[in-house]
């Protein structure tokens, strides 16, 4: 039976329902303005240009990137609905409702930055040329004055300068521990501090900068998945090479990841040439050594191998009698003889920990573990050259008695200030950081609950800076002189 047509109008949906569902949307002005990863309005050009992925959704092109790029390439999804896709499926799009920012005069005013940051460092490089002209200028009165001045106090005493250092800060780098070695720029005066990330979306480790001037931690720079085991700085070229367990060495030019070397073993060293500021060395497991020009990284120039010791290269010190290698069980300076390396072993019985040079000196730190009933020790040796031959002399000088045991692989180091030095290592034994004097200089013992894995000297403004570091933290001393 059929009802009447009132009361088929009274059985559809109410009125304002309908109305509901056909009015327009609310979101329609701000839909497709923003990307959904990083919230930020998307441009028609640049890095976060607009893009699509094969499932339809919209994203800033850096953002789904490096959202692709921090997972496995069998697991990488759309970041919305959670589809396969992959960097391929990536696609510059162009919609006819959708808002694009014009970002060009963003690019060309990054472009600006860019040339405004290079003439920065041009200008910090000549101020510190005037620095260092200025301080030696003041060296130079202060000798002229001291001669002057010499008729009227030669019949006073000497005075005796000794040192001790002060503990100016102590900074946490890390929570979660993973610090391992640093390097010192003399340019920016920031300490390079390698360390594992706290990003969970791009894991592995980097280098935290540090500023020797207020003593604040800066920014971090990811540069390997797996740990760094070397880091070293060419002030020529304003140039930070790292070396990897992850079998690359990376160079970074002005805190920029740039070059990326892959080697195909695992590393654990790295130095710059001491002449030729475009060629590094890198050491690494088998006891295999790499020498690479940062012109043409593909290749390398040179592959040496230490007879008899397949141990991992932990040091490499290129000077100007050759390069230095430490191994675990073999020390060894290789000496260049129109371009071929022949390898020649320091007169050091192992095992090895860690080799250090002083250029003033021409002296090698090495670092000995302890051995059966022997105690680690540090061992000094120098090199001359003989004038008839030019032949490269090894004379072992001196050696200090360390701890009984060294479960770590700490590093030694030289620390050089104004008429003394000393060679710094840690000692598990006592929970101290050891400076041994040398040229007249009292040895200073540092209390140090935690591990020093790496020591450094460095100079700041006329005064001597020893910088210690720990899986978690730093600490930074200052030398301070007392007369006696």
């Amino acid at each position: 039976m059929s009802l009447p047509d009132s009361k088929q109008d009274d059985l559809e949906e109410p009125p304002a329902k309908v109305r509901k569902l056909s009015s327009p949307k609310l979101n329609d002005d701000t839909d497709g303005e923003t990307c959904p990863i990083c919230l930020d309005t998307w441009g028609n050009s640049g890095e976060h240009r607009l893009v699509a992925l094969k499932c339809g959704h919209l994203f800033g092109a850096q953002c789904v990137e490096r959202w692709l790029k921090a997972q496995p390439s069998r697991e990488r999804t759309c970041p919305t609905c959670k589809s396969k896709a992959a960097l391929k499926d990536i696609r510059f799009i162009y919609a006819k409702r959708l808002v694009a920012a014009d970002s060009s005069q963003i690019t060309a005013l990054q472009k600006q930055v860019d040339s405004l940051q290079t003439e920065k460092s041009r200008v910090e490089l000549e101020l510190q040329n005037c620095k260092i002209a200025h301080r030696a200028c003041i060296m130079q009165l202060e000798v002229l004055r001291s001669s002057l001045m010499k008729p009227q106090v030669a019949k006073e005493q000497p005075v005796r300068k000794t040192w001790r250092f002060a503990l100016e800060k102590n900074l946490e780098i890390s929570k979660d521990g993973g610090c391992r070695v640093m390097t010192y720029n003399c340019r920016t005066y920031e300490l390079y501090v390698s360390q594992k990330s706290v990003n969970y979306l791009f894991p592995g480790y980097g280098i935290r900068k540090v500023s020797c001037v207020d003593n604040k931690a800066g920014q971090f720079v990811h540069l390997h998945p797996k740990p760094i085991r070397d880091l070293t700085y060419s002030q020529p070229r304003d140039l930070l090479l790292s070396a990897g367990l992850d079998g690359a060495a990376r160079v970074v030019e002005r805190g920029v990841p740039g070059l990326a070397v892959h080697c195909g073993l695992p590393l654990w060293s790295c130095s710059w040439d001491h002449l030729r500021t475009n060629e590094f060395y890198v050491g690494g497991v088998g006891g295999v050594v790499h020498q690479y020009d940062v012109r043409n990284p593909a290749h390398y120039i040179q592959r040496l191998t230490a007879p008899g010791d397949m141990s991992p290269v932990v040091s490499l010190r290129s000077t100007e009698y050759g390069l230095l290698s430490c191994q675990l069980n073999s020390c060894w300076l290789w000496v260049a003889n129109m371009r071929q390396w022949e390898p020649r072993a320091l007169p050091l019985e192992g095992p090895f920990m860690s080799l250090s040079y002083d250029e003033e000196s021409h002296r090698a730190l090495v670092s000995c573990r302890p051995g059966g009933t022997e105690r680690a020790r540090l061992a000094l040796c120098r090199l001359r050259a003989s004038a008839p031959g030019g032949e490269v002399a090894l004379e072992p000088e001196q050696s200090f008695p360390g701890s009984g045991r060294a479960t770590l692989m700490s590093r030694a180091a030289w620390v050089r200030a104004p008429g003394a030095l000393w060679a710094a290592a840690h000692s598990e034994g006592e929970a101290a950081l050891r400076l041994h004097g040398l040229e007249g200089a009292r040895s200073v013992s540092l209390p140090a609950a935690e591990p020093a894995l790496d020591v450094c000297a460095l100079q700041l403004n006329g005064d001597t800076v020893l910088a210690a570091l720990s899986e978690w933290r730093l600490r930074l001393y200052k030398a301070i002189t007392t007369t006696t």
